[in-house]
């Protein structure tokens, strides 16, 4: 990459209580980040019903399947995303791959 794409290259802090979306096999699911797991995890309140999650189902995803909810577009009726983002208060070691 050239020095003006990494200057294109979005980069987010997530913290508790921001809106995301959990990268599954199910879609994306929305959710709410509520907090961080001493395994490196993310602790969130799923918010709308898709497939096997249910609206108000607490449960715990991976940092790099955690999606900001500004990082996904539509094109051509597919879900795109884009960017990288960090997870604030989650220790280094389990940040996300490219942060």
């Amino acid at each position: 990459m050239t020095n003006t794409q990494l200057h294109l290259i979005r980069m987010t802090v997530i913290r508790i209580g921001d809106l995301i979306f959990l990268d599954s096999f199910s879609g994306l699911v929305p959710a709410k980040v509520t907090g961080y797991t001493s395994c490196g995890e993310i602790a969130v309140m799923v918010t709308a019903t898709r497939g096997a999650y249910r609206r108000g189902e607490h449960t715990t995803f991976t940092p790099s399947g955690s999606v900001p909810r500004a990082h996904v577009r539509v094109r051509c009726g597919q879900f795109r995303i884009f960017g990288a983002w960090t997870f604030d208060g989650l220790r280094d070691e389990f940040q996300p791959r490219w942060a």
